[in-house]
């Protein structure tokens, strides 16, 4: 599947494409969407999409399995070769494929291909703006691998986070680097230093008594350590982002969303961008990763084109068309990786070429190329179906889309404190910050809760201190 100029570029798109006779605008596309979701589930007897399709990349053709898993110990500094010119950040558990044309890269994948199958992939945004220093990133796994005399195509998975020590060149064009594994730090129930033992006959049948019995005895209140269950927050993950349950798999009687905190930490930062997967790169902590996405997702509410902020779709529309998820990771035939989220429904968007199956990421379906009608700029592809249902969807590459927060003070309510960066904390949120700051004693810092807040309690005074006091007279 390719772009509207049939190559790897989007910064190049729209500037020299011919529009099809039949051009449609954003509202014509929006009805249409609409009408043809409420079709589906009123028209004649139709299949339902195979989910497990769009994972094993069928349009990259026939390839050869490479057998053999490599594990590397947590901490462990090893040297491993890093692919160039790739933006994007992974995260653990992604299926990551790639077709490469140049001497640099083929030859890198050659090399992991008769060696531990390993490479890297540096953390960086979409268009290499990231503010981070280029040193994290993830370790990709080969697991199919085909070879002709111009192309080499992989089928990889994202499997360990790192941290880049030393850059080195060996023989050869490949660049290597020394790199640390970064660990999994797996945090214990946040009560257990107060376990009373006489309370285990009965925990299984009042937990909810037990949790507030207990905490009687800690510094802090029930609703702190709560925010550091895991069982807590899998639950709320589920309850909060009912969205990302959207799709095939419950038609199918899948478990919606991974059980272990780490691997649906993970699973969550697929649904991101790159610049927000960074700081899961970064974060050792599952508790830490889940609060912080739970704050953030629950606020990004809308997707809006990236070079004019044109709204394009909205997060409840996520559907689901793939076992990994609402947000895949793509290849299109110039080798551009597409991160593409599926909604069922999409406004604001012109559809500029004919319907085409050749190289469709999802098999049964015909894509069309579709701009945004205000800039026409590439936002993604519209993918229909005369057999399978869903009729119809949207894939949209994340690469062209920026998420608009509805941020509020309201956010602040007990239980539900935000774990964001610091500089999203607007003014108006600080009086809430500060109650909550007063209930706990950050003086104390191996208290990791103080940890945790103690940047947002700083903006606070930062921020407060540049207000004038409204009690004090001009």
């Amino acid at each position: 599947m390719s772009d509207e100029n049939g190559n790897d570029s989007d910064e190049d798109l729209v500037s020299n494409f011919v529009v099809v006779p039949y051009l449609r605008d954003g509202s014509d596309v929006e009805a249409e969407g609409e009408n043809e979701m409420t079709e589906q589930a009123t028209g004649p007897s139709r299949e339902i999409f195979d989910e497990d399709l769009p994972i094993t990349h069928s349009y990259l053709g026939e390839m050869n399995r490479v057998s053999g898993r490599t594990i590397i110990a947590d901490n462990a500094i090893v040297t491993i070769p890093l692919l160039p010119g790739c933006p994007g950040t992974w995260v653990p558990g992604q299926t990551f494929p790639l077709m490469v044309r140049d001497h640099v890269r083929s030859e890198l994948l050659r090399q992991a291909v008769e060696g531990d199958h390993i490479f890297g992939c540096r953390a960086r945004g979409y268009r290499f703006n990231s503010n981070s220093e280029d040193i994290y990133g993830t370790t990709c796994e080969i697991y199919e691998f085909s070879d002709t005399q111009d192309l080499v195509s992989i089928k990889a998975k994202v499997r360990q986070r790192f941290k880049k020590l030393d850059m080195k060149r060996l023989e050869g064009p490949v660049a290597y680097a020394d790199v640390q594994i970064l660990p999994e730090i797996t945090l214990h129930k946040p009560l257990h230093m107060f376990n009373v033992p006489s309370l285990n006959r009965v925990r299984h049948q009042v937990p909810r008594k037990c949790l507030l019995r207990e905490a009687y005895t800690s510094p802090w209140p029930a609703w702190v350590h709560t925010q550091y269950d895991t069982d807590y927050l899998r639950k709320k993950v589920g309850n909060e982002l009912l969205f990302l349950k959207q799709g095939l798999k419950t038609i199918k009687h899948r478990p919606p969303m991974p059980t272990d905190p780490t691997e649906l930490s993970f699973w969550l930062g697929t649904h991101l961008g790159a610049d927000e997967r960074l700081f899961l790169i970064k974060e050792n902590s599952a508790v830490r990763r889940l609060r912080w996405m739970l704050s953030l997702m629950m606020q990004c509410q809308q997707y809006c084109c990236h070079t004019c902020d044109n709204l394009i779709g909205y997060q409840k529309d996520f559907f689901a068309m793939s076992v990994e998820g609402a947000q895949g990771t793509y290849v299109n035939p110039g080798g551009y990786v597409h991160d593409t989220i599926t909604l069922s429904t999409a406004t604001n968007l012109i559809i500029i070429s004919n319907p085409s199956s050749d190289y469709s990421w999802f098999p049964g379906y015909a894509w069309e190329i579709a701009v945004c009608c205000h800039c026409q700029k590439h936002i993604g592809w519209k993918f229909t179906s005369k057999k399978l249902v869903p009729k119809t969807f949207w894939g949209l590459s994340r690469q062209s889309l920026h998420t608009r927060l509805a941020w509020s003070a309201d956010s602040f309510d007990d239980g539900n404190i935000p774990v964001m960066p610091v500089d999203m904390i607007r003014p108006e949120s600080i009086d809430k910050v500060e109650q909550v700051w007063t209930c706990l004693d950050l003086s104390n810092k191996s208290n990791v809760e103080s940890n945790v807040l103690k940047p947002i309690a700083l903006k606070a005074v930062q921020i407060k201190g540049s207000r004038p006091d409204p009690n004090q007279s001009s």
